[in-house]
């Protein structure tokens, strides 16, 4: 049995079809049957039941959850080797919402890509609660995300503070408050909170997202339940439609940058910071305390982390 055999095991296993896992080993079936069946024989117990239809066995499914340990384990001992020799090759997942990453990743990976040419780099786009999971099952290293990470084992390192700020259509503040908009857009721009917005529509990220549990939070105890008018599962759609005159859309500070915004003398939105502390969330880094973290992959995190005060700083 060699490392080899376990993978091929494995992708039979996940397939559960033999034609399909040749294809993406890019192996003959027979030689993939082989391959199954010579490491039956060496385990002496079947792995797989043929008829009706291809399945684990009791055998196999502690085989998968073994061979994955195994292979995990050469993987990070490799990446451990690659440390101490300064011999960094490998690949680095990273789990990230789809806003967050068009925020972030052009300031980010090319300096990564600068410093680990031979690293290479993959990314899962997801919620919340998709990257957790992503994360407890192994399939990405690290997660960028909000606050709290409810995962048990998950160990993380805050990146930046992030104010939740109100996106609102200009045309709202004026028809709120008439000859006295300009006024209040400067006190606004010093933090507000909800009560002048109450009966205003308003457009939403869909729950799931660590933000949305936020707002809702905040909504409850400020009382308010808010008149929705869409919800999404993407960030810049809410933002694309605050421009457009449909709703107010609340979201992280670092979001804005995801969705190129006209400036307030110009543009067609106010961006107003909410004032109360509970509405400043914290965007960290999560990963999984049980596995060994690369040193490209702390440095993803310190790089990410000084890109986030150069955004601050700005």
């Amino acid at each position: 049995m060699n490392f080899q055999h376990l993978k091929y095991f494995l992708m039979v296993a996940e397939e559960l079809n033999i034609t399909r896992a040749a294809e993406r080993l890019y192996i003959s079936q027979q030689s993939l049957s082989n391959h199954i069946s010579n490491l039956e024989r060496e385990l002496e117990t079947k792995l797989f039941t043929r008829s009706p239809k291809l399945s684990l066995t009791y055998a196999g499914e502690q085989f998968a959850e073994t061979a994955t340990q195994i292979l995990d384990l050469h993987s990070q001992y490799l990446v451990k080797v690659g440390d101490i020799n300064r011999n960094y090759i490998g690949t680095l997942r990273v789990g990230i919402s789809h806003t967050c990453g068009l925020a972030l990743l052009p300031a980010v990976l090319p300096k990564f890509r600068a410093e680990f040419p031979q690293v290479e780099f993959s990314m899962f786009e997801g919620n919340s609660t998709q990257l957790e999971d992503e994360l407890s099952h192994r399939r990405v290293d690290l997660i960028i995300c909000f606050q709290p990470i409810i995962m048990e084992g998950a160990q993380i390192t805050q990146l930046t503070d992030q104010r939740l700020m109100m996106v609102v259509p200009r045309g709202f503040m004026d028809d709120l408050f008439g000859d006295r908009a300009e006024q209040m857009r400067e006190q606004f721009a010093r933090g507000t909170d909800i009560g002048p917005f109450r009966e205003l529509p308003f457009i939403l990220i869909k729950r799931g997202n660590r933000t949305r549990s936020i707002v809702n939070q905040y909504f409850t105890r400020c009382r308010f339940k808010p008149k929705l008018v869409l919800e999404t599962e993407n960030t810049v759609t809410t933002l694309a439609m605050a421009q457009a005159g449909m709703g107010i859309t609340i979201c992280p500070e670092l979001f804005l940058r995801a969705q190129p915004m006209s400036s307030p003398s110009e543009g067609e939105v106010d961006v107003f910071p909410l004032s109360d502390p509970s509405t400043v969330s914290k965007l960290v880094a999560g990963f999984r305390q049980d596995r060994y973290l690369p040193h490209y992959a702390e440095r993803f995190i310190e790089i990410t982390r000084q890109a986030l005060a150069d955004m601050t700083m700005e």
